[in-house]
C-alpha cells in the first residue's frame, strides 16, 4: 500500500507541481529555523546562527532539485517542460506554424475520414444484427472460378435444403433468393415493388425483430400456408402511409393473396440496401435451378472452416447426383460485413484508398518538414549557442521534435473535428429512418488518428532535426558560416516527393474517371442504345415460344431472342465450362457457356463471321455448337473452324458458326472472354430463368413496361424478375464507378493544395536565403527577366522532376497489373489518364512559382546591399 500511495503521490506532484512547492519551501524554513536556534543556545548572533545553519544544511536550491527528483517521475516532468518550450518556440513564427497545423489538420481529417467511409462501406457488419461475428455467408462455386462477392446467390436450392434435413450440431441456416420487382395491389391500388423470398427463420438467424407486428418463423409460416408477408420501413410507409391496421390486411403479389403480420426496422437491409417485401420460402419446393444466398450463424467456439467442415458432407452428396463435368464444387465463408457496394467494387478498392489517404497524409509531412527545415536553418545561431552552453545533440533533437509533435497534435486536433463536422453536416442531410448506413466513428478509428498523429510529428520533425544537429559534435558557432546547398537539396527532395505523391494520385483517380468514360462511350462489339433486357422467372419452366412470340408483337419490337446469358445480365446463369479443342496437342480453354434461340445474333447486332446461325429444329441434343472469334483464334490460329469439333469433358460439338467478338461489360473490350454457344429450342419449356433480349426500332426506353406486361402475360406462371435497357445499366456502372472514386476527390484537392504550398514555400524560403545573390546579380547587370528565368528554371527541375518519377512509377505499376490479368480494368489507364496529371501539376507549379518570381523582380539591391 505505501508503495501505491508513493506512485501515487509522485504523480500528484507531476500533474500539480505548483501545490508541491510551497510546502517544500515551508520545510526548508522549519528546519532552518530550527539549526538557528540550536546555534543561538550555543552562544552565536542571530546573524552567525542563521549563517552556520545554511551552511550546515547545504544548497538550498540543490535540496529542491534532489526533492523534486524523488517526488516525480524526472523524463516526465521533462516532457512537461519540453511541451512547454515547445509550444513557446512555435508561438515565436505563428504563420508558418499555422500552415503547417493546417496542412496536418488536411492530411488527418483526410485520413480520418476516408478510414471512416472504409470502415462504413467494406468493413462494419449491418446495423441491428446480433452478434454478427458468429455469422457467415456461404458460398458454392467451381474450383477454378473465383468467388469475391459473398452477397451473391450462388448456392443452389435443393443444396440448401440437404443442409437443413441434415442434423448439423448448433448451426442455423437461413436463405434468400435474389431480389426480384413484382407488381403488389392493395386495396389502395397498386404498384411495382421489389419482394424477395426468404427462408421463414432468417430474421431469427440474424437476431432482428420487428417493429410494428411480428416477423415469421418455420412454425408461423407452415401455419398460414406460407402466405404471410412482412414489409420493410419504406414499403410499409409509401404502401399503408405507416397505418397501424396494415397489420393484418392483405396484399396481391403478382395476383396472390400475402398477409402482412410485420413491419421490419428502418435500418435492416440483408445482402442489399433496398425496401422489399419478405415472403417466406417454401424450402420443400426448392430445386437445382433456385439459386440462394445462404447465411449460417455459427455456435460458439466454432470458426468459419469449422462450418466448412460441418457443410461440406451434404455437398458432397449433393454433387455426386450431378453430371460428371459439374461434380466440382467448393464451399467459402465470407463475414458478414461491409456493403453490397462495397463487395461490388473491385478488390483492390479499399487498398487503393489506403493507399491514398498515405500518400496524401506524406504530403502533408513533407510540407511540414520543409517548414520545419526553413524555420530552424532561421535558428541556428540560436541552437549553436544552445550546443555551446552544454546542451547535447540528444536534447536538442528532442526539443526540436516537441515542437514539430505540437505541431501534428494541433493539425490533429483540428482535422478529428473536421471529421465530426463533415459527419454532421452528412447525418444533418440523410434521414434517420433511411439511413443504412452507420456513421458513428468507431473509438478505434480515433485511436488509429492519434498514433498517426503522433507518428506524423516524429516523421516530419525527426529527420530535419537529425540534420540541423548534425555538426554540433565540433565547435557549433562554426556551423554558422557553412554552406546552405545541402539544406537546399533536402528541401527540394520533399518538394519532388510531394510532386510525384500527386501525380501518383492524380494518376489513380484519373484511371478510374477513364474507367468510367469507357464504360459510357466503350465499344462492345455491338450497338447499345436500342436493347432491353429482362429476366424471365417461372417455377414450372419457361415456355419460350409463347414467350418470344408475345414480345415480338409489342409495337416498337423489332426483334426478340433468348438466352442463359446476355451482356450486362450479371444475375444470368451462364457457366464457365473448360473446353478442349480437337487441334494437335487438344488445346484448352475456360470458355463461357451459353444457350440461345436463333435469331440470337442478329438482335444482339453481333456478326456471323463464318457458317450458320441456329435453326428452330435443333437442340442441344444435336450436339453443335457456335464459338466466337476469340476461341477460334485460341484453338485454330486462323485456320477454318467450320466443321472442327470442340469438347466439354467427353461430349464433341460440331462447329457450325463462328462470331464476332463482344464484350459483356465495357471494361472487357480489351481482353474477349472466349465463348461457346449452344441451341436452345424455342418450342419447348427451357428452364426456370432465362434472359429475354429485346432489340427496339428506336428508343427502347418507352417499351420497358409493354415488354414485362407481354413477358407475364405470355404463359401462366411468367414472372419478371428485372428488366433495363442497356443505357439504364451503363448509367448505373458510372455512377457506381464515380461512387468508388467521390472519396479520392478531396484527397486529390488536399494533395494539390499541399503541394502548391510546398513549391511556394521552398522558392520563397530560397528567394529570401539568397537575396544578397541576387541582389549584386542586379547590380552587375542582371534585368528582371534574368531573375525570373533564374527562379522559374529551378521550379520547372522540381516540377520536372517529380512528374517523371510520378509517371514512371504509375506506369510501371500499370503494366505489372496488365501482366496479372487486369487488362482493361480501371487499374489499367489509357494515356489520357497520364497526360492530364501532367498538365495539371505544371499548372499547380506554374501558379506556385508566381509570386516568388515576382518577388525577386523586384529586388532593390541597393536597399540589400545597404543592410548586409
Amino acid at each position: 500500500m505505501s508503495a501505491l500511495r508513493r506512485l501515487l503521490l509522485r504523480l500528484f506532484n507531476v500533474l500539480h507541481p505548483g501545490r508541491a512547492e510551497p510546502d517544500l519551501g515551508r520545510e526548508i524554513d522549519a528546519h532552518l529555523t530550527l539549526l538557528e536556534d540550536e546555534f543561538q543556545r550555543r552562544g552565536a548572533s542571530p546573524e552567525e546562527a542563521r549563517l552556520h545553519a545554511r551552511r550546515k544544511f547545504g544548497g538550498v536550491e540543490l535540496a529542491k532539485e534532489l526533492h523534486r527528483d524523488t517526488r516525480s517521475f524526472m523524463w516526465l516532468d521533462q516532457f512537461r517542460h519540453d511541451v512547454r518550450d515547445g509550444a513557446r518556440a512555435v508561438a515565436r513564427y505563428p504563420v508558418a506554424a499555422l500552415v503547417a497545423v493546417v496542412s496536418l489538420a488536411f492530411g488527418i481529417g483526410a485520413m480520418t475520414t476516408t478510414l471512416t467511409v472504409r470502415d462504413v462501406v467494406f468493413r462494419k457488419p449491418p446495423p441491428l444484427y446480433e452478434r454478427p461475428a458468429e455469422l457467415s455467408f456461404v458460398r458454392v462455386g467451381q474450383p477454378d472460378r473465383q468467388m469475391q462477392d459473398p452477397y451473391g446467390a450462388s448456392t443452389p436450392g435443393a443444396l440448401f435444403r440437404a443442409w437443413r434435413d441434415a442434423s448439423l450440431p448448433g448451426v442455423a441456416l437461413a436463405a434468400a433468393s435474389p431480389a426480384r420487382l413484382r407488381d403488389v395491389r392493395t386495396a389502395d391500388g397498386a404498384d411495382s415493388v421489389v419482394v424477395r423470398t426468404i427462408s421463414p427463420d432468417l430474421f431469427a438467424v440474424l437476431g432482428v425483430g420487428a417493429v410494428e407486428g411480428r416477423t415469421f418463423t418455420e412454425a408461423t409460416a407452415r401455419a398460414a400456408g406460407f402466405r404471410e408477408a412482412v414489409l420493410s420501413r419504406r414499403v410499409w410507409h409509401t404502401l399503408f402511409d405507416d397505418r397501424p391496421d396494415a397489420i393484418g390486411s392483405t396484399i396481391w403479389i403478382e395476383n396472390e393473396p400475402f398477409v402482412v403480420v410485420g413491419v421490419t426496422p428502418a435500418r435492416f437491409w440483408f445482402t442489399a440496401m433496398n425496401a422489399p417485401i419478405w415472403i417466406p420460402l417454401d424450402r420443400t419446393r426448392l430445386s437445382v435451378d433456385d439459386m440462394l444466398t445462404v447465411v449460417a450463424r455459427r455456435p460458439p467456439g466454432m470458426t468459419p472452416e469449422g462450418l466448412i467442415d460441418v457443410l461440406q458432407p451434404s455437398l458432397t452428396a449433393y454433387t455426386r447426383q450431378l453430371p460428371a463435368s459439374d461434380r466440382q464444387r467448393r464451399l467459402k465463408t465470407f463475414p458478414v460485413d461491409g456493403t453490397a457496394m462495397g463487395h461490388a467494387m473491385a478488390l483492390l478498392l479499399p487498398y487503393v484508398l489506403g493507399a491514398s489517404v498515405v500518400l496524401t497524409l506524406l504530403i502533408a509531412c513533407a510540407n511540414v518538414a520543409v517548414l520545419m527545415i526553413a524555420q530552424w536553418t532561421a535558428r541556428e545561431h540560436e541552437i549553436a549557442i544552445r550546443a555551446s552552453l552544454g546542451a547535447s545533440r540528444g536534447r536538442i533533437v528532442r526539443a526540436l521534435v516537441t515542437e514539430s509533435m505540437v505541431l501534428a497534435v494541433a493539425g490533429g486536433v483540428f482535422g478529428v473535428c473536421a471529421t465530426y463536422a463533415l459527419r454532421g453536416i452528412l447525418v444533418s442531410r440523410t434521414r434517420g429512418e433511411s439511413a443504412f448506413f452507420d456513421l458513428s466513428i468507431d473509438p478505434h478509428i480515433l485511436v488509429q488518428a492519434a498514433l498517426i498523429t503522433l507518428a506524423t510529428g516524429i516523421l516530419a520533425g525527426m529527420a530535419p532535426a537529425l540534420y540541423e544537429t548534425r555538426r554540433l559534435h565540433i565547435n557549433p558557432l562554426t556551423t554558422l558560416a557553412s554552406s546552405d546547398r545541402i539544406r537546399q537539396r533536402w528541401r527540394h527532395a520533399l518538394v519532388v516527393l510531394e510532386i510525384t505523391v500527386t501525380i501518383a494520385l492524380l494518376v489513380e483517380t484519373g484511371g478510374m474517371i477513364d474507367g468510367y468514360l469507357r464504360a459510357l462511350k466503350a465499344e462492345m462489339g455491338f450497338e447499345r442504345r436500342p436493347l432491353l433486357s429482362a429476366q424471365i422467372e417461372n417455377t414450372g419452366g419457361i415456355p419460350i415460344a409463347p414467350l418470344l412470340d408475345a414480345v415480338s408483337r409489342v409495337p416498337g419490337v423489332a426483334s426478340a431472342t433468348a438466352a442463359t446469358t446476355v451482356p450486362f445480365a450479371f444475375m444470368s446463369h451462364g457457366a464457365s465450362r473448360r473446353v478442349a479443342g480437337d487441334s494437335a496437342g487438344n488445346p484448352e480453354a475456360v470458355a463461357e457457356e451459353s444457350s440461345i434461340t436463333p435469331g440470337f445474333f442478329s438482335t444482339l447486332g453481333v456478326q456471323l463471321l463464318a457458317g450458320r446461325d441456329f435453326s428452330e429444329a435443333e437442340s442441344t441434343r444435336s450436339r453443335i455448337a457456335i464459338i466466337n472469334e476469340a476461341l477460334a483464334r485460341q484453338f485454330f490460329s486462323g485456320q477454318d473452324a467450320i466443321g472442327r469439333r470442340v469438347f466439354i469433358g467427353a461430349d464433341g460439338y460440331d462447329i457450325i458458326g463462328v462470331a464476332g467478338d463482344y464484350a459483356t461489360n465495357p471494361l472487357e473490350r480489351r481482353h474477349i472472354a472466349p465463348k461457346l454457344f449452344l441451341p436452345l429450342r424455342a418450342d419447348g419449356l427451357a428452364a426456370k430463368r432465362l434472359q429475354l433480349l429485346v432489340r427496339a426500332v428506336s428508343d427502347p426506353a418507352p417499351l420497358v413496361r409493354s415488354v414485362r406486361q407481354a413477358a407475364r402475360d405470355a404463359s401462366a406462371g411468367n414472372t419478371v424478375a428485372s428488366a433495363f435497357t442497356y443505357d439504364q445499366i451503363t448509367e448505373v456502372m458510372g455512377e457506381e464507378m464515380l461512387v468508388g472514386t467521390a472519396p479520392l476527390v478531396p484527397l486529390i484537392a488536399i494533395g494539390m493544395v499541399l503541394t502548391t504550398a510546398g513549391i511556394y514555400g521552398v522558392l520563397a524560403f530560397a528567394i529570401a536565403r539568397r537575396s544578397r545573390e541576387l541582389a549584386v546579380r542586379v547590380a552587375i547587370g542582371a534585368t528582371g527577366r534574368d531573375l525570373l528565368r533564374l527562379v522559374t528554371a529551378q521550379s520547372a527541375r522540381l516540377i520536372v522532376t517529380g512528374i517523371a518519377l510520378g509517371i514512371g512509377l504509375t506506369f510501371a505499376l500499370s503494366r505489372i497489373v496488365r501482366a496479372s490479368g487486369g487488362a482493361g480494368s480501371i487499374y489499367d489507364p489509357d494515356w489520357p489518364a497520364f497526360a492530364a496529371p501532367v498538365l495539371i501539376v505544371a499548372a499547380i507549379g506554374g501558379l506556385a512559382t508566381l509570386v516568388p518570381s515576382r518577388r525577386a523582380m523586384r529586388i532593390d539591391p541597393a536597399a540589400i546591399l545597404r543592410d548586409s
